[in-house]
């Protein structure tokens, strides 16, 4: 069976059509999959941490993004005999900067109960006076937050959701960034809190 001069002309240019198709795909899957290795293949920011009190090796360390508590102890050797990890949140992200503290087991109970603890420092909460009341951002409760000024439970939760999703805050003006804080309410409850 033989074709004709115009069949075999179809032919080619379909074939043709159909070889740059599958080249055109073929070339686009590698730019794609090359393109998504170069973006995983970026190294992971690295923080530098401290760890100090009950650890067998304190000290200054460097980690990589997403180290978690449990990780930086056991890079510092482990904790003491006399550590009490047990008001720790072993699975919690360490950032950069941090000073964390492993505390003793024989630590004063009424020292704890007037420190607020956050990885980096230890606040001393008020009594019960709201004009003497510092609250640490980064770590306080949605009761907490609803102490300061002009802070509901809509606003106390969108604090903390935007802890959940963007990390701590580096400094305290960048509450700023949350839904419903303008510059006067952060002006009016800058003097009660802490980052």
């Amino acid at each position: 069976m033989l074709f004709s001069r115009q069949e075999r002309i179809v032919f080619v240019v379909l074939s043709l059509i159909l070889v740059f198709s599958i080249s055109f795909l073929f070339y686009k899957t590698r730019v794609v999959s090359a393109t998504g290795a170069d973006s995983s293949d970026k190294r992971p920011e690295s923080y530098i941490v401290q760890i100090a009190g009950e650890v067998l090796k304190p000290g200054v360390y460097q980690v990589e993004e997403g180290t978690r508590l449990y990780q930086l102890i056991e890079l510092s050797g482990g904790v003491t005999p006399q550590a009490d990890i047990s008001s720790l949140n072993l699975a919690a992200p360490v950032h950069d900067g941090l000073r964390i503290n492993i505390p003793a087991q024989n630590s004063i109970q009424g020292d704890l109960d007037r420190f607020q603890f956050s990885f980096s420092e230890q606040i001393p909460l008020s009594e019960e006076t709201d004009s003497d009341l510092v609250v640490q951002i980064n770590t306080a409760s949605l009761e907490e937050l609803k102490r300061l000024p002009g802070i509901g439970d809509v606003i106390a939760q969108r604090i903390i959701e935007y802890r959940k999703t963007y990390g701590p805050f580096r400094s305290v003006d960048d509450l700023i960034n949350v839904k419903g804080i303008g510059a006067k309410k952060l002006q009016d409850i800058k003097n009660s809190i802490r980052n």
